[in-house]
């Protein structure tokens, strides 16, 4: 296998791309970079270290793939997610998007508009800054009706800085983004040091359903004082498919990895993952559960994520629907 190919392989493994589109990412790159490259601009940094806790934070749909993303495209400059239902996308674009509240407090992505809209994907882009992201993976009238139902989830539409906005920053807006550009706060100054993970992660979402056998991930992020920490909450189906581990391992290994080392790992069955990096600046914790899915699980969608589970499972999978738990 030729060395362009191999790097094509391994990148699907961490993107969740089709070997087609990791083929025709590597030859696109700059002779010496990194077949996983990481984000060049700050702006974008930061941007993708938002959007993970954005895809983490506050679900509500149940999806075939952990965070309801098939594929991640990263560039140096940018980066594509596939969304896979119109469901996700309209929970994506209303955690993403800006709004603001009667005290003025803003939820979202300050500055963050809908820059383009294409036949199957949407472009979306902070104001006056190298950030950008694109959407894709769905028909322009599924996006437009994912638009059109995230906007119902806000009982005032005045309050929402991206309709009532679209070309400049709203007030609300310059003033919450305003804190997070003060360097001097030790809090600002501690995200933006570790921006990395959260972006690094983003652009190796395709491992939560390549290398192991998660079907369901949340997260937030944790407290600490000087240091970034992000909490990941994995649930595996139990007996089939390749566990958290193996996700632990792909993480850090190097060139693809990111700069982690493994410090702690606790239990048994349900397992604690705790890497950080060398330089103090970053923490992940991976919480993984070992559990059926909730009664609220749609039969059909188990089989579906049964049937998409990674290859060489320990045992043959099970096929029954889910438990009885209560959500």
């Amino acid at each position: 296998m030729s060395a362009p190919t191999n790097q094509a392989v391994l990148r699907r493994l961490y993107t969740g791309e089709s070997l087609q589109q990791a083929t025709q990412a590597v030859q696109q790159l700059a002779s010496g970079q990194s077949p996983l490259p990481a984000a060049e601009d700050q702006a974008q940094e930061r941007l993708e270290a938002r959007v993970l806790l954005g895809l983490l934070e506050f679900r509500s749909v149940y999806t075939l793939y952990p965070l309801g993303i098939s594929a991640v495209l990263p560039t140096p400059t940018t980066i594509t997610l596939w969304v896979e239902s119109e469901d996700r996308a309209a929970e994506i674009l209303f955690n993403l998007l800006p709004s603001a509240g009667e005290d003025g407090e803003v939820s979202g992505v300050p500055g963050l508009r809908i820059t383009r809209r294409l036949q199957t994907s949407i472009e979306l882009g902070i104001l006056d800054r190298q950030a950008h992201l694109r959407l894709a993976g769905l028909p322009s009238t599924v996006w437009r009706r994912a638009e059109a139902k995230a906007m119902t989830k806000w009982y005032n539409p005045e309050h929402l800085c991206w309709r009532t906005s679209p070309r400049d920053w709203t007030e609300a807006e310059r003033g919450h983004q305003a804190m997070w550009d003060d360097e001097s706060d030790h809090f600002v100054h501690v995200q933006h040091r570790a921006a990395w993970l959260g972006s690094g992660l983003l652009r190796r979402t395709g491992l939560l359903h390549t290398a192991t056998n998660a079907y369901l991930v949340d997260g937030y992020r944790g407290s600490a004082y000087n240091l970034h920490r992000i909490v990941l909450r994995t649930s595996h189906v139990p007996g089939c498919g390749p566990g958290p581990q193996h996700m632990v391992a792909a993480l850090t290994d190097l060139p693809f990895g990111l700069p982690l080392r493994l410090t702690r790992v606790r239990g048994d069955g349900d397992q604690d993952f705790t890497l950080s990096d060398k330089h103090g600046t970053a923490l992940l914790e991976l919480r993984a559960s070992i559990e059926p899915p909730f009664r609220s699980f749609p039969s059909s969608l188990w089989r579906a994520v049964l049937h998409r589970l990674p290859a060489r499972p320990p045992q043959p999978c099970p096929t029954g629907a889910p438990d009885d738990r209560k959500h």
